[in-house]
């Protein structure tokens, strides 16, 4: 049934986004607190090898990554269970709003990600040429020109702009999304997480506007798991008892072509005159 379906996936979508961010976080503090650790080790006691840390640095790397990846299923599972809800209530707008908003997260992300890989690439580039090797005895410092450092901070608060405006966009579709599925389903959560939802899309870049989006993603939860068959409304259609009494305007008469009054349709005598009807 797209009903229980799309209930099920919109569960498992909002859990997914509920539960993965307090795991990267987690995890980040937890190499946090290893790099410190190793740190203290090493000033108050012998030199640990690195490569206990390394290898705990591409672990945790890795483990983003696959969180990661996971939060990008649950963003796809809550579109398809968004495409199945707006069969079950009869609503397009239920599913275009989440796709559209959905797309426009990955088109930011990506974005984002290639042009500052590309111009994070470009400037260590242009840093190691800019430093040739000399035959010193020492390693000279790489020196970052001050033209190159104003133009990735340029760069870098264009894609902070750009990210932030296609936030406001996606959260604003996401909001009509919840709002649409609320009013059909009659459900409030979801109301109240689309404008938590957009409050969050709006203050990311405070910190507290990324608390606000998994709590909105916590309604959003709560709603699906809330969410019952719509009530089949009874038609009773009521039907007219009036009894069908005979219209004297339809009755067929029976006129007299001697006198022409009018006599019923079974007369075979002329009421008024008393000849015989024809």
């Amino acid at each position: 049934m797209s009903l229980e379906s799309g209930r099920k996936l919109g569960l498992a979508a909002s859990i997914i986004a509920v539960v993965t961010p307090v795991v990267a976080v987690a995890a980040v503090v937890f190499f946090i607190w290893s790099l410190i650790a190793n740190l203290f080790s090493n000033l108050i006691g012998p030199n640990t090898s690195s490569s206990t840390l390394s290898a705990l640095t591409w672990v945790i790397i890795v483990f983003i990554i696959i969180l990661l990846i996971i939060s990008a299923a649950g963003s796809t599972l809550f579109v398809v269970a968004m495409r199945r809800l707006a069969q079950y209530y009869n609503d397009p707008g239920i599913f275009k709003n989440a796709l559209y908003g959905f797309l426009i997260n990955i088109i930011g992300i990506v974005t984002s990600i290639t042009i500052y890989t590309a111009l994070t690439i470009s400037s260590l580039t242009n840093i190691s040429n800019s430093n040739p090797q000399t035959t010193v005895a020492y390693t000279p410092i790489p020196t970052v020109p001050p033209l190159m450092a104003t133009t990735f901070f340029i760069v870098y608060l264009v894609l902070a702009a750009v990210f932030f405006v296609l936030s406001i966009v996606s959260a604003v579709l996401y909001m009509r999304a919840f709002n649409k599925l609320g009013e059909k389903s009659g459900v409030d959560n979801f109301r109240t997480a689309g404008l938590l939802y957009l409050l969050g899309g709006a203050l990311a870049i405070v910190g507290i506007g990324v608390l606000l989006s998994w709590i909105a993603w916590i309604l959003a939860a709560m709603g699906f798991h809330s969410l019952k068959p719509k009530t089949t409304e009874t038609a009773t259609s009521s039907y007219s008892t009036n009894q069908l009494t005979p219209n004297p305007s339809t009755i067929q008469r029976r006129y007299c072509t001697y006198c022409g009054a009018d006599n019923n349709i079974d007369a075979l005598y002329c009421r008024s005159c008393g000849k015989q009807l024809q």
